[in-house]
């Protein structure tokens, strides 16, 4: 299929009847690409919207010789200044039909072809509201305005195709179009007038309107003013102008149209939505039809989400009227990194993995990117790289140990928290008596007593103290005792060694348990209440006398009368009270014993009863009995507690001390009868001679051969680890080689071919390439420049290709030659034509053979990529380019190109090919791009073939 492509080039000042090239100063071909070359500067300078005097001159000599810079600088502000020209009149155009003023340019360059177009649009548009036809035989106004008229025109009317059949185009025309009238718009048969409010004149341009020069009287003032609140639907009052105008809603944002489908077109007190839809259905597939700008945009399906691509491995593309889903490769990293597709990262490649990085007296270190070979001066004997320690490890030989931080750092913890070490770090605990704040996080002291956690009796007052608590006694300990603070008990006082006692001669001083007893020396005291009866004593003298009994005495009178031993002489001791009684005196005890106590023998002190060994206790048969001051306790065995009913049961060690942790982490607690042990867990073993404590089994030097590769003890197990390029198996033990090519494909360790050896993995390319200095990625071999002399025929030219190289001949057609000075050209014999011999003027000039090699799926902007430039060296103002595919070959299941894979831009004096969709490979492709230079009569005056070769190779590499 051809397609044609005009071009006419109004920017030419000169015209030539044939096409020739300079063969002065500077070569056609170096015209060719410098002309291009500048004006696509001025391209990309003028579509940032910067203004072309600006233009930064910063070419390199090498493309721009310092002879042509003028002629540069020229073409550069000449295409300048058309980007500019197109993008305000496209501008302007959309402003008209959108209702917008022509006056509201957003850019100051150019603002005069923004307002020439879109007056232009606006006539457009009143033509196409009419019955008058949108095209003219006659130029109106030349150039681009003739073209926005027609555009415009029929954009309106394909719009009014879609409205309704039976309503009057003719008379709506003002209700169709806004801002023909600054005023008031009444329609015609075929057009328009425009009419003036009252106070206003019409000015001679037929449109504006402006206040009449008589004042208004103040009568009229109020009239004015009601007209605020009396505007109708879809108006405004205007303060200037004192008058209801016309609310635009299409640049309010008040009016609801469909912005995609439909174009708002205000009217006069309301808007009108036009519908587009015959706009939208011309659209290709991958394309939408834009109201604003009133042409068909490419859908960006990436940014929409209307692909299908998988965003865990693939990168979405928009290409123009579709989509390209393309594989994360490791080609979009650095050298040196990979892609990781679970961080998103490029992240960096381990080549000391690969045992062959290295020669044999060095050691491989790895670096961000790369590898460093540093030699050794020892060799070890194994021949795996020694392991680097994780943090709480140190190494030891050629293993990483556990640090005992605990051991190391005696400050590791606070003074409230004991140390545990743990494989790779420690644990601190709180001590016993202290408890973790969860808020604080520190270990604060428990109050026993506040919590009842004491063991304090009832005749004790518990004490709370740091980490722990003390009992102290509530009651004085009474006479004859002192509080001992140290074993808080209440001491006995000597009172006989102390010299606190009353006893005479003949008695002396015996202690007692909180007394002390006078003792005759001869004879014992009763401890008991005394009475102390005389016997009559009769004595004989000179005149008998009657005697009184014991405890009497005469008085004065002779009488027997009691004596008051009490009064008299106190016969009592101190702790008994004398009573007298006829006769005689009685002692009686003045101390009364509380229970588990009882008087001394001499009644001075209330002494301990030792239930115990009097048998008083009550015990039950596995308890033993224990005496203590005032009472006595029944304990139990050492691993026992007392019952209610006075039996001993065994105490859960396990259970009672679970906050305290009687066993370490590594083992369980097991309660026995009256103890309990530590039955440590898989990985240790209980300690010699004690049963409480668990040390690790180291497995790899108890059980040799467990690992194949290597044994790796830590604490409580053990993992056997594999040396590089191999991974552990199912059983933990042995160990399988690791696929590289296969596990990480997704990665493309290898941009070539990855073969799988043990441990590793090596790169290879397919024929054509070399492996590159990476060791990864592969380089194509330029067999044309390697090998001189690899086409054997003159009329073959040598073409490289990626991973491979084609020798064409150059067949020229009958009546051409090869042109010596460009080997890929022929040129016609003669250039002679007679005047009247247009077939000969038609001949081509030369043929030129061109060949472009590519891989394929290369990615395309947008805008398509430039890949060839035919032009002119001769200004001419009428060229004609034709493109067509001549021949196409490739291979079943491969992509074939069509007619809208290629495009043709126009630039000065030539157009640029350009691609505007990837090419799938390998493909071979021919296209024949033809030029026509015609006089300002349409004669022909020459032309010029271009073969151009494409060769698209079967590798992305």
């Amino acid at each position: 299929m051809k397609e044609m492509m005009q071009v006419n080039c109004g920017l030419c000042v000169f015209y030539a009847f044939m096409i020739f090239f300079v063969t002065s100063t500077v070569s056609a071909v170096d015209i060719e690409s410098i002309v291009s070359h500048c004006c696509n500067e001025g391209n990309d300078w003028g579509s940032q919207r910067k203004h072309c005097s600006e233009y930064k001159f910063n070419l390199d000599k090498n493309v721009v010789p310092a002879g042509l810079h003028g002629l540069c600088l020229s073409t550069v502000e000449i295409c300048c200044a058309k980007q500019h020209r197109i993008y305000q009149c496209t501008a302007g155009a959309v402003a008209a039909k959108s209702s917008s003023s022509c006056d509201s340019s957003t850019d100051n360059y150019g603002t005069e072809f923004f307002k020439d177009c879109c007056e232009a649009c606006k006539i457009g548009l009143v033509i196409g509201s009419t019955s008058h036809t949108c095209s003219t035989e006659n130029s109106l106004f030349g150039s681009p305005w003739d073209d926005i008229i027609e555009d415009c025109c029929t954009d309106i009317r394909e719009a009014d195709s879609e409205d309704d059949p039976n309503e009057s185009n003719e008379k709506d025309i003002c209700q169709r179009i806004d801002n023909l009238c600054t005023h008031i718009c009444v329609p015609t048969d075929d057009s328009y007038v425009c009419k003036c409010r009252e106070g206003y004149k019409l000015l001679e341009d037929n449109i504006t309107c402006v206040k009449e020069t008589n004042v208004i009287d103040d009568t009229t003032i109020p009239q004015t003013l009601n007209k605020v609140d009396n505007c109708s639907p879809g108006m405004a009052f205007d303060e200037s102008s004192e008058q209801c105008e016309d609310i635009n809603e299409c640049e309010t944002g008040d009016a609801n149209c469909d912005r995609e489908s439909q174009a708002c077109l205000n009217t006069n007190g309301s808007y009108k939505c036009l519908n587009i839809i015959s706009k939208v259905s011309s659209c290709e597939d991958g394309y939408r039809y834009q109201a604003r700008i009133a042409q068909c945009v490419d859908i960006n399906e990436c940014a929409e989400g209307l692909d299908d691509c998988d965003r865990r491995t693939q990168l979405c593309l928009n290409i123009p009227g579709s989509f390209k889903c393309q594989d994360k490769v490791v080609d979009t990293c650095l050298p040196g990194l990979k892609y990781d597709l679970e961080t998103k990262l490029c992240e960096d490649v381990n080549e000391c993995l690969d045992p062959d990085s290295c020669d044999n007296g060095y050691k491989c270190l790895n670096t961000v990117g790369s590898f460093e070979c540093v030699a050794v001066t020892t060799q070890r004997n194994k021949p795996f790289r020694i392991p680097k320690c994780a943090r709480g490890y140190h190494l030891q030989g050629d293993q990483c140990v556990d640090i005992d931080e605990c051991a190391y750092d005696r400050e590791a913890c606070d003074a409230n928290q004991i140390c545990i070490n743990l494989p790779g770090a420690f644990q601190c605990d709180c001590k016993v008596g202290f408890v973790l704040d969860p808020l604080t996080n520190a270990c604060e002291d428990i109050n026993e007593c506040q919590i009842n956690l004491h063991d304090c009796l009832e005749t004790q007052r518990c004490d709370n103290t740091i980490g722990s608590y003390r009992c102290i006694r509530t009651q004085s300990c009474g006479t004859g005792y002192t509080f001992n603070a140290e074993t808080l008990q209440c001491d006995d006082d000597d009172e006989c060694t102390l010299n606190r006692h009353n006893c005479y001669d003949p008695y002396e001083c015996h202690n007692t348990k909180g007394s002390f007893r006078c003792i005759r020396k001869t004879t014992t005291t009763s401890t008991t209440t005394t009475t102390t009866t005389r016997k009559p004593e009769i004595r004989y003298t000179t005149t008998p006398q009657p005697h009184c009994p014991n405890g009497f005495e005469r008085n004065y009178l002779g009488a027997c009368i009691d004596i008051n031993e009490c009064e008299v002489r106190n016969p009592c001791s101190r702790s008994q009270k004398c009573i007298n009684t006829n006769g005689g005196y009685r002692c009686i005890n003045s101390l009364t014993c509380q229970n588990g106590y009882e008087l001394n023998a001499e009644g001075t002190q209330c002494i301990d009863v030792d239930e115990c060994a009097t048998r008083e206790a009550n015990c039950g048969p596995q308890q033993t009995c224990k005496n203590k001051p005032g009472g006595y306790v029944c304990l139990c065995p050492s691993g026992f507690v007392s019952t209610n009913n006075r039996n001993c049961e065994d105490i859960n060690e396990c259970e009672f001390y679970k906050d305290r942790r009687p066993c370490p982490s590594n083992a369980d607690c097991v309660n026995s009868i009256g103890s309990y042990h530590c039955h440590c867990k898989a990985g240790f073993k209980n300690e010699v001679n004690d049963d409480r404590k668990c040390v690790d089994v180291d497995e790899c030097t108890e059980y040799p051969g467990l690992c194949q590769h290597r044994c790796i003890n830590y604490w409580g197990s053990y993992k056997c680890g594999c040396e590089a390029g191999f991974k552990l198996s199912a059983n933990n033990r042995t160990c399988d080689d690791v696929d590289e090519c296969e596990q990480h494909k997704s990665y493309r360790l290898c941009v070539g071919i990855c073969e799988n050896i043990p441990g590793s993995y090596r790169c290879g390319c397919p024929d054509g390439y070399r492996i590159g200095t990476d060791s990864r990625s592969c380089e194509d071999i330029d067999e044309c420049k390697e090998t001189p002399g690899i086409c054997r025929s003159v009329d073959e030219i040598c073409t490289n290709l990626r991973g491979s190289h084609r020798c064409i001949p150059i067949q020229c057609p009958y009546g051409y030659m090869r042109d010596p000075d460009r080997t890929n050209r022929c040129k016609r014999i003669s250039m002679l034509c007679d005047h009247d011999d247009y077939e000969c003027f038609r001949k081509p000039t030369s043929y030129s053979y061109n060949f472009i090699s590519m891989v394929p799926n290369m990615t395309v902007p947008v805008a398509g990529t430039g890949l060839f430039n035919l032009q002119t060296t001769v200004w001419s103002q009428n060229l004609e380019f034709d493109l067509k595919i001549d021949s196409i070959y490739s291979p079943p299941g491969v992509q074939r190109v069509t007619d809208h894979y290629f495009s043709l831009r126009k630039v000065p004096q030539g157009v640029t090919l350009l691609l505007l969709r990837p090419l799938d490979g390998p493909q071979d492709i021919e296209l024949e791009l033809t030029m026509n230079v015609f006089t300002q009569d349409r004669t022909p005056s020459g032309s010029s073939v271009a073969k151009i070769f494409i060769l698209v190779s079967e590798y992305p590499f």
